[in-house]
């Protein structure tokens, strides 16, 4: 991630996987979800459009982590950050 990617919750985790297709997208979030503490935030930089609802679909069936919010991220090209909550 550039200087520019500022996290936007504090003592988030932030992970970049623009450039990867599901179910990598998924994969490399449950990894990063794996490594928090429950109620901790996690900041997924992603650029793979059917990402937005594979993630939050897989995460709930899972029981891992839950929806905060999608923002939209703008750059020269559709990207997004994905905002979770690990249960």
């Amino acid at each position: 991630m550039s200087s520019k990617d500022k996290p936007y919750y504090k003592d988030s985790k932030q992970i970049d996987i623009r450039g990867k297709v599901c179910p990598l997208t998924f994969v490399y979030t449950k990894l990063a979800l794996e490594e928090l503490e429950k109620d901790k935030i996690l900041e997924v930089y992603l650029d793979f459009p059917a990402a937005l609802k594979n993630i939050p679909e897989s995460c709930k069936r899972q029981s891992i982590a839950e929806l905060l919010e999608i923002k939209e991220y703008h750059s020269d090209k559709p990207e997004w950050i994905m905002i979770l909550k690990k249960l």
